[in-house]
């Protein structure tokens, strides 16, 4: 890579979402006409969500129709996480938005807006984190339980999603207690967000969250997040349960995968109680990981429509059969935790 090529990946970025076409075009041009800043832009709210994770813009300039969408919350709380300044343009300036915004008049020039989204923002106002020291040990005041190959009863929790699957995670993990079930995560995002969304999710609820680390005993009150943009995530049977890091090449389009992590849980489910979500997310990652394991006697959670910023992989899950229970995301983090696997069927739509 020149140094061109790395200073261009260091500058900030700011991302343009308008359903307009000729407007986004146009204010795109007036953004990548200035040096020193990356600029994107997305057509869609689904398309918004999927850049944001992926570039971890400094700036996210929204038009008003996108704004006044009902998912838009969810935005704001993905952009809080990343802090990043979102900035509404558009002519309906008496509209209710009770979310950390700022509002940009419409410009009589887009010069204009330009100059008030770029206002503080300085180049290279951030560059990737490192991901924060994971202690080799749990607290020894309160010693982690592992899972034992001899313990049978134990539940091993898988869970897999992308776009708009930050805010997803977040619901269903509340929902857990501090001694819940290790839980394996895979989210499609960069490894630099990876490490944001670990802390804030650690931060905010029970149980303890963090990397997933090679050849690590799996324990109770563990959430282990696949951050590594090199491997996938998978599990292996050695003395107990562990994490198992994988150099392998994409899988569904991906890297890490849904489909990895489900298949190699698929593989232990005859000597581990497994559940299984796959939440809200663009294709089809995790929907043949599913399959196998439900085939395997797994529990098995698909996100429904309705709940969903996208409903493409877990769609597609149902679709192959894969799904024992379709459910709203406030009730998949508690059907994870029942035990017995008809329970995860009352309610739900069955595919």
């Amino acid at each position: 890579m020149s140094e061109m090529d790395i200073s261009l990946l260091k500058s900030p970025a700011v991302l343009v979402a308008d359903l307009n076409g000729a407007r986004r075009d146009m204010v795109f041009r007036a953004f990548a006409a200035r040096p020193g800043i990356r600029v994107h832009s997305a057509s869609t709210l689904s398309e918004t969500f999927r850049l944001i994770e992926e570039l971890v813009p400094q700036r996210v300039v929204i038009a008003e129709e996108i704004a006044q969408m009902k998912e838009f919350e969810i935005l704001t709380r993905v952009l809080s996480m990343i802090s990043a300044k979102a900035m509404i343009y558009g002519s309906n300036q008496q509209s209710a938005l009770s979310f950390p915004v700022t509002r940009v008049s419409t410009p009589s020039t887009v010069d204009t807006l330009v100059r008030a989204v770029l206002s503080g923002l300085a180049p290279a106002l951030r560059t990737s984190v490192s991901p924060r020291p994971v202690p080799a040990e749990s607290n020894p005041a309160t010693p982690a339980k592992l899972i034992s190959a001899a313990d049978m009863t134990r539940r091993v929790i898988g869970i897999g999603a992308s776009t708009g699957g930050i805010v997803a995670i977040e619901k269903v993990l509340r929902a857990f207690p501090a001694d819940c079930p290790p839980t394996l995560v895979v989210q499609h995002i960069r490894s630099n967000f990876a490490t944001r969304f670990i802390e804030r999710i650690d931060s905010i609820v029970s149980p303890k969250v963090c990397v997933a680390r090679d050849g690590e005993e799996l324990r109770r009150g563990h959430v282990y997040i696949a951050a590594d943009a090199e491997r996938h995530l998978g599990v292996v049977s050695r003395v107990g349960l562990r994490a198992r890091l994988i150099d392998a090449p994409e899988v569904s389009g991906h890297r890490p995968s849904v489909d990895v992590l489900f298949n190699a849980l698929s593989q232990v489910a005859k000597r581990y109680n497994i559940s299984a979500a796959l939440l809200t997310g663009m294709g089809a990652d995790g929907a043949d990981g599913m399959c196998a394991l439900r085939a395997s006697g797994a529990v098995t959670i698909a996100q429904d429509k309705a709940t969903s910023v996208v409903w493409g992989m877990p769609q597609v899950a149902v679709q192959r059969g894969g799904a024992t229970a379709v459910l709203p995301i406030d009730r998949i983090g508690e059907a994870l935790l029942m035990t017995e696997p008809a329970r995860g069927r009352e309610n739900g739509t069955l595919p």
